[in-house]
């Protein structure tokens, strides 16, 4: 006699099946969205230390800037960095207040930028007071971009988490980064009190990215193909974490190990690339890790790229690289390459400034002869080289300048642009050099 199929036992054991299919799902679900949080986390914090830096180093090069469009140029950068920082505190993870003293100390010192921006370009003289209050702010804004730098290191190491909520879930959580905020906030450094016309809402306009006009849209699964061929990573092991808008928008891929590659809808071109392995002890020298990053952007299609300058931090050389043509550096097609001094694996790449900026160029002659553009620098600099480069400005153009290399009475080096079409001061950047680098401010 044949004995019948225990009916229950079979639904009992597809349920468990179902039941543990539903429960590999939804981890894996989660586990995405807590890459998601992390990556957009991280990615706000670090887009944040950029955008203080860019307000330090523009703060610190207000300092030598001569009346007229070089001093309307850099109060522009400061406002434009204050704004896009505000952008970037609004998207971390904190507890309400935490960013207070911060956000107000930002938006006080874009306003501030505005109005002297402003106020030089109606043809009014700074006062000496003003003058003051940009040596005040400078100060101050070395100590916030130092102690908020330090801040995203924690994240980095792993001692502080961008995830509020994950940082509760555990048995031992990693501090928040409320906490880390929290030093900074208590003992704010102290500026001057700003007397001036503000604050002001007018805005500037963005430029458009010149290397994808014209270009067209592709698939994500062209994304996927170009990323793997970008970096060798299977495709069946590539997934989309997010697509980003904005300026350049981007599928944002990732793989089992945290590998993060952002592909321009427009034309397929690998935008951002982060590998976020672990470093080890150094093994190769900064010339050879220099070495290497040319010949990876060599290999991807980025030729007659030419590196500038680099810093070094944690086991990890960043390297500055400008296209150049006929003797001229185009420091608006800027890209960074990020190497590990473990082994010269290429660990990381950013391409926006390339993206932007590059575009096929008619560059006329100077007008000014070296000699002749050289009395636009500062007398208290001391002229070392000089050379012919082309700098963004603060719309969407660039132009052609002498790039002078200076130097003043304590050793610090500073880079003058003096347009070479009508002589004037367009910038400043300012050398900070030691046995890591240097960063160019």
């Amino acid at each position: 006699m044949k004995k019948g199929v225990n009916r229950p036992a079979v639904l009992a054991a597809a349920a468990a099946v179902l039941s543990l299919s539903a429960a590999f799902y939804y981890s894996a679900k989660c586990d995405r969205y807590e890459r998601y949080i992390d990556y957009s986390g991280q990615r706000a914090l670090s887009d944040l230390v950029s955008e203080l830096s860019q307000m330090d180093s523009s703060l610190s090069k207000l300092r030598y800037a001569m009346p007229g469009k070089s001093f309307q140029t850099i109060s522009a950068d400061i406002w434009q960095a204050a704004e896009n920082a505000k952008s970037s505190m609004a998207v971390l993870s904190t507890d309400p207040g935490a960013l207070d003293q911060t956000q107000k100390f930002v938006s006080q010192a874009g306003d501030f930028a505005f109005f002297l921006l402003s106020s030089s370009a109606s043809g009014n003289e700074i006062s000496p007071e003003h003058l003051k209050a940009i040596d005040s702010l400078y100060e101050a804004s070395e100590v916030i971009t130092r102690e908020i730098s330090a801040v995203k290191g924690q994240v980095n190491s792993g001692q502080l988490s961008v995830q509020a909520l994950k940082a509760a879930s555990y048995d031992t959580p990693a501090l928040s980064l409320s906490d880390g905020f929290s030093g900074l906030e208590q003992e704010f450094p102290e500026y001057a009190t700003l007397i001036y016309d503000g604050p002001f809402s007018e805005h500037l306009s963005y430029s458009s990215p010149r290397l994808l006009e014209g270009l067209e849209e592709i698939s994500l699964e062209k994304a996927m193909n170009n990323a793997s061929a970008f970096s060798g990573i299977p495709v069946t092991r590539l997934s989309l974490l997010t697509e980003t808008k904005g300026v350049i928008p981007t599928y944002c891929l990732t793989d089992e190990n945290g590998v993060t590659m952002e592909v321009s809808k427009a034309g397929g071109i690998i935008y951002t690339y982060k590998n976020p392995r672990a470093l080890g002890e150094a093994q190769i020298t900064a010339d050879e890790a220099i070495e290497k990053a040319a010949a990876f952007l060599k290999s991807h299609g980025f030729n007659n790229m030419k590196e500038s300058y680099y810093s070094i931090y944690d086991g990890l050389i960043t390297i500055n690289f400008a296209y150049t043509e006929s003797d001229i550096v185009f420091y608006g097609d800027l890209i960074k390459v990020s190497v590990a001094l473990d082994n010269g694996e290429v660990v990381g790449m950013e391409a926006r400034g390339f993206l932007m900026s590059h575009c096929s160029r008619n560059i006329s002659a100077p007008a000014v002869s070296p000699e002749k553009a050289a009395q636009g620098v500062s007398p208290s600099l001391t002229v070392k080289s000089s050379g012919l480069a082309t700098i963004p400005t603060s719309g969407e153009n660039e132009v052609l300048c002498y790039e002078y290399l200076c130097e003043n009475s304590d050793g610090l080096h500073v880079i003058i642009y003096i347009n070479a079409q009508s002589g004037t001061q367009e910038n400043i950047y300012i050398l900070l050099e030691d046995e890591n680098g240097t960063l160019v401010m």
